[in-house]
């Protein structure tokens, strides 16, 4: 586990102690909501193994993705750092374990050694980045456009080959993109057609990045 750590806040010895004496272990299971809308911030979370989900309901009960956090990444931090409560519900994706630490702690944590507040700098800017593009999609990009962008937002390089590991349901993207299963479906197997992605299990391989690559530009 000090590896995770280690990935995200620094190598520093002395830190890294800090860390895991100022942390607390917890454990959700599937479903499990880890803090809801509204609360008090009084927390913030690391993964460190397993994948949690934050998400909003419309009126009608409805849910609205927002954000997807994996092992070695850092969430709940905002409402600390502003004093403020938290914008999203946060639900445990998977079994999932958490390192936890109180905001004074976080805080002390950030005041002492620059390396972490470096990285939740760094964590917070790719996040605005990421943010900024996913507001663009929605605006200015097609339903068919969403789904190829998301495809290279999951994909990673492995073995020479660019790879979207254990891909989602489609379910589960239509809401990322707040588009439909039945698009999602469509535009998988338009590309499976033209040779541009090719299925292997739960996996999907992507074969001409170029191509997904055109489609996220313009609307369609």
């Amino acid at each position: 586990m000090r590896d995770i750590l280690a990935n995200f806040f620094g190598t520093s010895s002395a830190m890294l102690n800090d860390i895991e004496q100022k942390s607390t272990r917890m454990v959700f299971n599937p479903g499990e909501t880890i803090f809801s809308q509204e609360e008090e911030g009084n927390t913030v979370f690391f993964v460190l193994t397993g994948k949690v989900k934050a998400v909003l309901y419309s009126n009608a009960g409805e849910e609205v993705w927002l954000d997807e956090f994996g092992s070695g990444t850092l969430f709940g931090e905002m409402a600390v750092l502003s004093a403020q409560s938290r914008t999203a519900d946060i639900v445990a994706s998977t079994r999932v374990e958490l390192a936890a630490f109180s905001a004074a702690c976080f805080l002390d944590l950030m005041e002492n050694h620059g390396s972490v507040g470096l990285a939740v700098s760094k964590m917070l800017a790719d996040r605005v980045h990421k943010t900024t593009q996913r507001m663009y999609e929605l605006t200015a990009v097609s339903a068919k456009g969403r789904v190829h962008a998301e495809l290279l937002r999951l994909a990673r390089r492995q073995n020479n080959q660019l790879l979207v590991e254990n891909i989602p349901a489609y379910t589960v993207l239509a809401k990322r993109i707040n588009s439909t299963r039945e698009t999602v479906s469509r535009t998988v197997n338009e590309l499976v057609r033209k040779g541009a992605v090719e299925k292997k299990g739960s996996d999907l391989i992507i074969l001409d990045r170029s191509a997904l690559k055109r489609k996220t530009s313009w609307v369609n």
